[in-house]
């Protein structure tokens, strides 16, 4: 039975951004990402009808069913240390499809595909009187590269796996509080699968922990040491494009000029582990709060400059660069590029006139401007009192819920 308490609980993961390395970590280099400090946040209350409602706001799903009419038929005998669904065989996915129903976009058949999966994983037929009802919320604009599908895996497994009793509501304070983390984050990455199939679990990490790691492909990630939070700017060109596409063409760059290429992608390995060694210079006091800084602003220079080389900026983020460049901050693609989003480190010495002024500009040129931070913390989960239930049911103090995570 379900131990939610009567009050409902908030649910909150951070996106993340990519500072170094895009492109180059597809080529076995370093790249460096930190949490971001627009989030996603998920309510569920309990319920004892054995009916779950979803309502996914951000990407149009209002559903509901029965726990009892998921296909548990479908569900593979329980091992010792498991759970009945270990794979997303095609006859489970053909009848999850067919529960979601029509979807009007790949985003919505995606979050639901990963809401069933994970039902079915944590839950089991017997708890068929369970029930509950789960919405969410984001800050984080949906295939902006600012892992948003992540951030959304992130609080659904956290969420479930508190309805269903694996882990309390204060995992976060709790003394296992380190197993809970990664339980969360193992069925985090279970729900990006489905929703990507092949993903790093970079992503959904930062959405779990927070802070700033590094990722080598095929060696996992690991915590970025020394890294302090920074204030960030963070420009949404709304400039569409297609990450699989600008990944293949750096491969066929690779391929007919591999003797100027493969230099390149050094180089951009090299700034990200600089910028791993500057956060250790810092940590253990032989660099100072403003020299890193300049230092960070150097690389993001570099880095861009770099990425440009390999054919994957656009004159959108140009622009930014030029905007932001006249008023002394640095800015760089973050993510895939293409368009997509950029990312502009603010220091301590800019006023917040200067950051208005050119938020200004970027905004005239039909960009979506956030002023954010990164390295913030990982998924966290509060209990409600009955007036916040009642505020996040009718969207009035979205600003007061979210500062319970900062």
């Amino acid at each position: 039975m379900m131990t939610i308490p009567t009050n409902g609980i908030l649910v909150s993961a951070p996106g993340k951004v990519i500072l170094f390395g895009e492109h180059a970590v597809v080529h076995q280099k370093y790249a460096v990402a930190a949490s971001l400090g627009l989030r996603t946040h998920l309510y569920m209350e309990k319920t004892q009808d054995g009916i779950c409602t979803l309502e996914l706001s951000d990407v149009g799903v209002s559903r509901q069913w029965s726990l009892a009419s998921f296909p548990w038929d479908l569900a593979q005998d329980e091992q010792e240390g498991d759970h009945p669904i270990k794979d997303m065989t095609p006859e489970l996915k053909t009848r999850l499809q067919e529960l979601a129903g029509n979807c009007t976009s790949d985003a919505q058949e995606q979050a639901l595909m990963a809401f069933f999966y994970l039902v079915m994983t944590l839950a089991s037929p017997l708890q068929e009187r369970t029930g509950f009802k789960i919405g969410t919320r984001s800050f984080l604009p949906v295939g902006a590269g600012l892992g948003s599908s992540a951030s959304y895996s992130v609080v659904l497994a956290t969420s479930l796996l508190i309805a269903f009793d694996y882990i309390p509501v204060d995992f976060a304070s709790s003394p296992e509080k380190a197993s809970h983390f990664e339980t969360i984050n193992r069925y985090a990455f279970k729900a990006e699968q489905v929703i990507h199939g092949n993903p790093s679990g970079v992503d959904n990490a930062v959405a779990a922990f927070g802070g700033a790691k590094s990722f080598l492909k095929g060696k996992g990630f690991s915590t970025l040491e020394g890294f302090q939070s920074l204030r960030l700017l963070l420009t949404n060109t709304k400039v569409p494009r297609s990450t699989n596409a600008l990944v293949a063409g750096v491969s066929e760059r690779k391929n007919k000029y591999p003797e100027v290429i493969d230099p390149i992608l050094t180089a951009i390995d090299g700034v990200s582990l600089r910028c791993k060694d500057a956060f250790l210079k810092h940590q253990n006091g032989t660099m100072d709060s403003n020299a890193l800084i300049m230092e960070l602003e150097d690389l993001v220079d570099i880095n861009h400059c770099l990425l440009y080389a390999l054919g994957v900026s656009h004159p959108s983020l140009e622009k930014i660069r030029r905007i932001t460049g006249d008023y002394g901050l640095a800015s760089k693609l973050t993510g895939a590029g293409g368009g997509g989003c950029a990312v502009t480190i603010i220091r301590d010495d800019v006023d917040q006139d200067t950051i208005a002024n050119v938020m200004r500009l970027l905004e005239n040129e039909g960009f979506d401007c956030y002023q954010t931070s990164v390295g913030g913390a990982g998924v966290g989960a509060v209990t409600l009192d009955a007036a916040e239930d009642l505020e996040w049911m009718n969207a009035v103090a979205m600003d007061s819920l979210e500062k319970k995570f900062i």
